[in-house]
């Protein structure tokens, strides 16, 4: 298993999803990941000649959960897409950089399917089920300002929720568990916006 990567400020929340989400690429894709530092790629997938032999998923070692939880969503469409083989590598570029046309045609499918999975897929590779079928959030997380806004008023009440100390209180309910996979989604969706509608 992957090295648990953390970074100041990540919700257990998002942690959590993010590991589902590589056990999800280890276990049923048969995707071994790694980290390893990089300047402008975010990942790389090299795949084999065939499909019964493994996958080799190698993410820059300072992406944050939600970018990990976007990549993984991402290499998980490509794979399915097929583009995966054979012998081919996918480079997941900083945002920005411009892709070869070829590249850039299999890149837009794998993102329409990317966003169908992060907001269609029960379980496996979708979004916190406690808020994916949540029309209010899509929209707020649809467009920059308003995603912006929920964002930092989601981490806001976060604060509040431990500054005041009731999470004893709260921690059961389902509007704190509403709150926690509302912040893990706006974030995610933040660090990787082409998964909005």
């Amino acid at each position: 298993m992957a090295t648990e990567l953390r970074l100041r400020g990540e919700s257990h929340t998002l942690r959590s999803q993010e590991a589902r989400l590589r056990g999800h690429l280890e276990h049923d894709l048969g995707v071994h990941i790694r980290f390893s530092p990089f300047d402008d790629v975010r990942a790389l997938l090299v795949s084999p000649q065939t499909d019964d032999r493994g996958k080799s998923l190698v993410i820059a070692s300072d992406a944050s959960a939600a970018e990990r939880i976007y990549l993984y969503v991402h290499v998980a469409a490509h794979l399915a897409l097929g583009h995966h083989l054979p012998l081919v590598t996918i480079v997941e570029g900083a945002p920005g950089l411009s892709r070869l046309e070829d590249d850039a045609h299999a890149h837009r499918a794998a993102e329409r399917l990317a966003r169908a999975m992060w907001w269609e897929n029960e379980g496996g590779l979708g979004a916190p089920t406690g808020v994916q079928r949540s029309a209010v959030l899509r929209g707020l997380v649809s467009r920059a300002p308003t995603r912006s806004a929920l964002h930092g008023v989601l981490i806001a009440l976060r604060a509040a929720y431990y500054d005041l100390r009731i999470e004893r209180a709260l921690a059961g309910s389902r509007l704190a568990s509403w709150l926690r996979d509302a912040l893990c989604v706006t974030a995610v969706v933040a660090a990787a916006p082409q998964l909005s509608d």
